[in-house]
């Protein structure tokens, strides 16, 4: 596991990648180990649906890289006795003696916390020797959905992933998009995801159908698809208008190359409006 993880920091800084990006790349390998342990234990593998941007990007190919593991539950679990397991699983398992793992919000968010950065060469002594990967936990919200089985078989691990398809996936987003309540700093200033954002044209550019009675259950409000579009417009106008430097910032550690990110977002809007029509046609 260290010697596959330094291979890949040693390639990264051979390219000069930047480090918050090592470190997403670091994050996208660990997050491989919590899904096998997660889909090959019988008491979560049909019970956890994979959800959110790190689904699309270890299910469907979507290439940039995410921070968080999100899963909705179709029944209740133990957390604590989920992060007495998970510690069990890396410490023994997987040698990593110092491996914690600490329950938020309420018991819906699993903080994994990993003792590596120094030993790979991305913390001066002064530093955080952690990395973390946090792990969201929501109950299903919408009996509208599809589900599928993604076989995997990655570095040495063989596991079959359960998520939603992506018509569901597509109406979380949107819903994220338009529901998502982001604060920065002591002022609380309003914020945007650019990975929202950028996963939102993934799914325009792909012609995915949207699940419309799941993202109105997400909503508790019944709007039709024209009216969808409508709301989301008025997201994307600003989020290349007064939330455009956010936009970026968000992107950043997620995508390679950087140079890619100003002009992707450049031509953002244009590439929207062309991509949505098939939408309008339904």
């Amino acid at each position: 596991m260290i010697n596959q993880m330094q291979t890949l920091v040693n390639n990264a800084k051979s390219q000069e990648k930047d480090a918050l990006y090592i470190r997403n790349l670091l994050k996208d390998f660990l997050q491989v180990y919590v899904l096998n342990f997660i889909y090959l234990h019988k008491a979560y593998n049909t019970n956890f649906i994979f959800t959110g941007g790190t689904c699309l990007s270890h299910c469907f190919g979507m290439h940039r890289l995410s921070e968080d593991l999100d899963f909705d539950l179709k029944k209740q679990i133990d957390v604590e006795e989920l992060r007495t397991q998970l510690i069990r699983y890396f410490t023994k398992d997987h040698l990593l003696a110092s491996f914690q793992a600490s329950i938020l919000q309420q018991g819906s968010q699993l903080l994994l916390k990993f003792p590596l950065l120094k030993q790979l060469g991305l913390a001066n002594a002064s530093d955080s020797d952690l990395l973390y990967v946090k792990i969201d936990l929501s109950t299903v919200e919408s009996l509208h959905y599809e589900q599928q089985a993604t076989l995997k078989s990655v570095s040495h691990f063989n596991y079959v992933v359960i998520h939603y398809d992506l018509p569901s996936l597509f109406a979380g987003k949107i819903n994220a998009i338009l529901t998502r309540n982001r604060l920065m700093g002591k002022e609380n200033t309003p914020i945007i995801k650019g990975r929202d954002y950028y996963d939102l044209l993934w799914f325009l550019e792909k012609k995915v159908n949207l699940n419309i009675l799941r993202l109105n259950d997400l909503l508790k409000v019944q709007h039709s698809v024209g009216e969808i579009l409508s709301l989301l417009d008025s997201k994307v106008e600003e989020a290349l208008g007064s939330k455009k430097l956010y936009f970026k910032q968000d992107l950043l550690p997620f995508i390679d190359p950087p140079q890619f990110v100003e002009a992707y977002i450049e031509h953002y809007l244009e590439n929207y409006h062309r991509y949505k029509q098939y939408l309008l046609e339904d």
